[in-house]
This record gives C-alpha cells, sequence and structure tokens, in this order.
C-alpha cells in the first residue's frame, strides 16, 4: 500500500484481523474503502485488536485497552451496523467480531439505511466479490459455508432418517423460532438495477439465537414457525433454492435464493465451481417414459444444471445440487429425486463447522 497514513494503517490491521476469520477477507482496494465507509476510526481500532471467539465485554475491555464507558458506546454503535454480533450465555452478554461474509456484507443489505452510500457499497462489494482472491477464500475446496437443502414435497416416501437436516422446514421446526427479512442478494442487486423479479423483502430467514440478534438490532421482524414455514412454501412456489448454514444442527439462516442475484449459487453460475455448494443427499433423475419433453425442468432450474437434449431434459449429475426445483415443477411426476450413492454428510454443528473451515484453511 505504499506510505500509509493514520487511518490507512488502522484499516490495514483491521483487514489483518478480519482475514483471520474462518471465511476471511483477503487484501484488495476496493475492501479498505469498503471498510472505511461501514467503520468510524474508533470502531476500526476496537475491530482490529478484537478477542477472537465470543468474548464478554471485560475480555473485549482488555483486549482492546478502551475505557469502559467509552467501549459500551462503541460497541453498541457496532452491533447497529451488524460489525459485532451479541449472544447471551450463562446470563452473560457475548460479543463476536463479525466476518465479512457471512456477516456484515449481508447485514449492509438487510435493511435501508440512508445514512450509508448503499449504490457505492454495492458497487465496492461487486468487486470484491469477483476478484480471484476472494473467490478462492470463499469457494476453496473443502468444506462449503453454505448448503442446498430439498423441497420436501418431492422426496421419496420412504427414506433415511438421517437425511433429515436435508429439509429446510426440519431446522425451521427444531429452531422453534426465527425472523424474515431482506435478501441482501437482490437487495445489493437492486442498487445496482440488476435485481431479478424475485422478491426482496420478508423473503429471507434467521433462526434461533441468531434471529433474536437480527431482531434486536433491526436487520429482521420476528416471524413465528408458521409464518417461516408459509413464507418457505412461498418460496417454493417461485422456484427459488433453500440455502442455509452447512450444518446438521443449529441452523441460523435459511436463505431464498436465485441463480442470478444469489452469492452462494454465483459460485456455480458465474465460476463453474463444483463445490462451491454443499449438496443435498438427493440427485434428480428423469423417467424417459413419462416425461412428455416439456422442458419446465429445464425453464426452472436455477443453476441450469438441466438442459434439453432433443425431445428429452438431461441432468448434469456433476453440477447437480439436489434441491428438487425441477421435481416440484414436473407436471408429469417423471423427474425424481432419488438418494445419492454416497452419503453427504456435513459438520455437526457451527462450532464443527468453523473449526473445520480454520483447518482447511492453516489458521489454527
Amino acid at each position: 500500500m505504499g506510505h500509509l497514513t493514520g487511518k490507512e494503517e488502522i484499516l490495514r490491521q483491521l483487514q489483518k484481523r478480519l482475514h483471520q476469520n474462518p471465511v476471511g477477507l483477503p487484501e484488495h482496494g476496493s475492501v479498505y474503502e469498503i471498510l472505511s465507509i461501514l467503520y468510524t476510526d474508533q470502531e476500526a481500532q476496537v475491530g482490529a485488536r478484537f478477542p477472537f471467539g465470543m468474548a464478554t465485554f471485560d475480555e473485549v475491555q482488555r483486549a482492546t485497552g478502551v475505557a469502559s464507558e467509552e467501549l459500551e458506546g462503541i460497541l453498541k454503535g457496532m452491533l447497529k451496523k451488524g460489525l459485532v454480533v451479541s449472544s447471551m450465555k450463562d446470563g452473560k452478554v457475548r460479543y463476536l467480531l463479525s466476518p465479512g461474509l457471512t456477516g456484515f456484507f449481508e447485514f449492509t443489505f438487510m435493511r435501508t439505511d440512508e445514512s450509508l452510500p448503499m449504490k457505492r457499497l454495492a458497487e465496492l462489494m461487486q468487486t470484491y466479490k469477483n476478484t480471484p482472491e476472494f473467490i478462492q477464500e470463499f469457494f476453496s475446496p473443502g468444506t462449503s459455508r453454505g448448503k442446498a437443502y430439498v423441497y420436501s414435497d418431492v422426496l421419496p416416501k420412504v427414506r433415511s432418517e438421517v437425511l433429515r437436516f436435508d429439509e429446510a422446514a426440519e431446522h425451521i421446526k427444531k429452531a422453534g423460532r426465527g425472523s424474515l427479512g431482506k435478501c441482501y442478494c437482490r437487495h445489493e442487486a437492486w442498487h445496482l438495477g440488476k435485481n431479478c423479479s424475485a422478491p426482496i423483502d420478508d423473503i429471507c430467514m434467521s433462526l434461533g439465537n441468531a434471529s433474536d440478534f437480527l431482531v434486536e438490532q433491526g436487520f429482521a421482524r420476528r416471524a413465528s414457525v408458521e409464518e417461516l414455514l408459509d413464507t418457505l412454501k412461498r418460496a417454493e412456489e417461485l422456484g427459488l433454492v433453500h440455502i442455509g448454514d452447512n450444518l446438521q444442527d443449529q441452523t441460523t439462516f435459511i436463505c431464498n435464493c436465485c441463480g442470478c442475484c444469489c452469492g452462494f449459487l454465483e459460485g456455480i453460475t458465474k465460476f463453474q465451481l463444483k463445490h462451491a455448494l454443499t449438496t443435498t443427499n438427493y440427485i434428480a433423475r428423469i423417467d424417459q417414459e413419462t416425461c412428455n419433453g416439456c422442458g419446465l425442468c429445464a425453464d426452472h432450474c436455477q443453476i441450469k444444471a438441466i438442459q434439453m437434449k432433443g425431445d428429452y431434459p438431461v441432468v448434469d449429475e456433476e453440477f447437480c445440487i439436489g434441491c428438487g426445483i425441477c421435481a416440484h415443477f414436473c407436471p408429469t411426476e417423471a423427474m425424481k429425486m432419488v438418494e445419492r450413492e454416497k452419503r453427504v454428510i456435513p459438520p455437526k454443528n457451527f462450532k464443527e463447522l468453523m473449526i473445520r473451515l480454520m483447518k482447511e484453511k492453516g489458521r489454527i
């Protein structure tokens, strides 16, 4: 970066700290401008010294050296912007420095904030997410950050109980509470004039403790389990892909995604990375005897893994994520979801996912 001013040096330290997360923020000119817009000088100084993992207020105070009263105000501001997230454990509030993705990139576009230059941020984030450095970081081979969930109505009536984590509805029911908010990806695309017709508002979900934070800070609104399940059905009527944490339990989010705007699906549609998203344990197979050749399955596939070849659709099994959209829209039920020969078992919980990501990237 050449000669650094005081602010530039603080941002460099902040970037280095953020890059130590399981999904880091590689160095690039655009990321420094993003950080300079979102962080005040004081917030950047606190972020650069923030403890790893969840930390109590006292632990943050010791690590940053900021006086308690001043730190309270700084953390409050960072929480409002999603630069820090909080949760309650053992009667104490604990704080975590938010990563970029999934983290404050999403939070920035999960609500409308007239105080921020949203169009400029959208431009910068689009530039950054298309850099080779970020693509390698977010879509690195190994454990994926997100996974697809399958439409429940297309599953075989007899199936393995161990595969219940493939169904979005099961995660919602298990969480017992959640919230609804904006689709970050389509809201960002809207600021660039590139969004599709899929909904932006009240379409993406947070679950459990994660939803408590989002509601408290105004990023989302509280929604009942029934409303979340209804939203899931609405997303399926629109042919959107359910994507959430790559976990068996304790899922924090479920997004309803289109192939044109979604950051996860762009790994497949734009960069042709077969490992960009963890698949379900199902794969689409066509029964040509009952197929009428209508092409609806190909039309609705968000990642274009189905192409019409002559009179029949052909599934590219290397790219099929097993979401079940094709089978959902098949009028003759010729498209079937069948269990994959090799089981796809995600990490048990969020902690295990983060540890796997850190190990694979040599950060622990």
